[in-house]
């Protein structure tokens, strides 16, 4: 029994031990881990740089404080460009979209910032820009959402709500928005030349969000960006969101096409048709080259005549099928896309535009050749193959400038060959409802220099096209030609 006696007392001995061993080992932890206990608390209590505070706020829970440590701000904007004003900032940046108010937060006070590309007379603390590629146009620039910039000490920005971790590009989805062509022109490459460098690592805030839009265009944008588009007119409760780097409008650089000298990482049209390709799986990156099968085995290349649902329509169709079919195409028309002045159907296509966009992007991109009057339905180019020809009809009125601009250019940006054809007064069917001596048909002049809506109405609006076949015929041998 007193073997038994001595283990209990020992074992009452170790016991009675614990409360000093214990404390023993508090000594030893502090001893060794106090500074870092105290940089946590510190970083609890107060913040540390790249480290929010965070607090209990009866309100939300958890409430994102002040950093202690703002970076002094560097703010690069160009108001020169006459396609669009852009401000490039870096620091500490807060985006209230509920207030169209975006806050640059500076140390040393409003007055230290490194402010750059204001234009002559504005305010170096305070000023507005309109994040639209329409800059020139003031009818359409009225309704644009304009953004308050303000370069402020800590103490007057706002509180941050939600951080980012990537930076943000903010722009408006408004204008012409809904027109096929402007919504390439205005929205899509600008977003590309602007975004596409950031490989998806950014956020868009877009003021005058439209939401059939974004289904309308889906793969493209999710394309351009890893997270959801932020609709800044619905971002409520006063929402702050606070980024490193922020673009306060879109880059653009000339119409339906980039400038690679001007562009991040001197990207082009090819890389924007490339970039099409991917989001829509299009198979075809060349036109057929005619040359390289035997002339028993040769297959006929493949013309699309885009047939205009409104004005500017061909009304000789069957006769311009015929004559291409004898010249050597197989041809197929169709109204690719066209658009509609009715703003209830262009929402209603968007409801269903994600689908109808990669039927056309494949439909367009399995033609060798394009043949459209001026018109929105060319903007259908952007899926044809690389090497294949585009043929562009230019109605009467002194359009060929404007023609050359809009559609002219894209194509050769992009690895394709374009041709021309100006249509005479006699293949326009203008031609019926005025006088052959009338000004509208010997000189668009003095139209042009009344006004554009003028021009807009006469010459857009009121003629469709009547080709002459012997003329256009050349035209179009020369088109089976630059595919060989």
């Amino acid at each position: 029994m007193k073997p038994a006696a001595a283990r209990s007392k020992k074992g009452r001995g170790v016991f009675c031990n614990l409360p000093l061993l214990f404390l023993i080992g508090a000594i030893q932890f502090l001893v060794i881990y106090s500074p870092a206990i105290d940089r946590y608390m510190v970083m609890i209590t107060k913040g540390k740089p790249g480290f929010p505070s965070l607090l209990l706020d009866g309100r939300r829970g958890f409430k994102l404080l002040e950093e202690e440590f703002v970076p002094e701000p560097r703010v690069a904007c160009d108001f020169a460009d006459p396609r669009s004003d852009v401000c490039e900032l870096e620091g500490a940046i807060r985006i209230r979209g509920s207030t169209s108010e975006v806050f640059v937060v500076a140390p040393g006070g409003a007055g230290a910032a490194n402010v750059t590309g204001l234009g002559a007379g504005m305010n170096a603390t305070s000023w507005t820009i309109q994040p639209y590629t329409r800059k020139g146009e003031a009818r359409v620039m009225r309704s644009i959402t304009e953004l308050a910039v303000r370069v402020v000490p800590p103490g007057e920005a706002p509180p941050c709500t939600v951080r980012h971790e990537v930076p943000a590009v903010v722009y408006s989805n408004g204008g012409y928005c809904g027109n096929y062509y402007h919504d390439f022109n205005d929205n899509i490459i600008p977003l590309f030349i602007t975004a596409r460098h950031l490989v998806g690592e950014v956020q868009l805030l877009v003021a005058q969000k439209q939401r059939w839009w974004f289904d309308k265009y889906r793969e493209i944008v999710d394309g351009l960006t890893n997270y959801e588009a932020v609709d800044l007119g619905g971002d409520g409760g006063g929402e702050v969101r606070c980024f490193r780097r922020a673009t306060l409008g879109l880059r653009s650089h000339k119409e339906l096409s980039i400038d690679p000298r001007r562009a991040p990482r001197n990207l082009s049209m090819v890389d924007l048709k490339r970039f099409l390709m991917w989001r829509y799986a299009l198979p075809r990156e060349h036109a057929i080259r005619t040359e390289d099968e035997e002339a028993a085995a040769r297959p006929r290349p493949r013309l699309l005549v885009i047939a205009r649902r409104s004005r500017r329509r061909f009304v000789n169709l069957p006769e311009i099928v015929a004559l291409a079919e004898e010249v050597g195409f197989e041809v197929t028309t169709s109204d690719v896309m066209s658009s509609s002045s009715s703003k209830q159907q262009q929402k209603a296509a968007g409801d269903e535009g994600q689908a109808r966009m990669a039927e056309a992007s494949a439909l367009v991109n399995s033609f060798d050749a394009m043949v459209a009057v001026h018109g929105s339905g060319l903007t259908n180019l952007v899926f044809l193959p690389m090497n294949a020809v585009v043929v562009q009809v230019v109605p009467l009125g002194r359009m060929e400038g404007l023609a050359m601009d809009e559609y002219g250019v894209p194509p050769r940006d992009m690895n394709m060959r374009y041709l021309q054809y100006n249509i005479t007064a006699e293949e326009s069917t203008l031609s019926e409802a005025f006088p052959r001596t009338h000004p509208v048909l010997l000189d668009p002049t003095p139209i042009h220099k009344h006004s554009w809506s003028l021009v807009k109405d006469i010459y857009l609006g009121q003629q469709d096209v009547r080709l002459d076949l012997r003329r256009f015929r050349p035209v179009l041998e020369k088109a089976i030609r630059l595919l060989r």
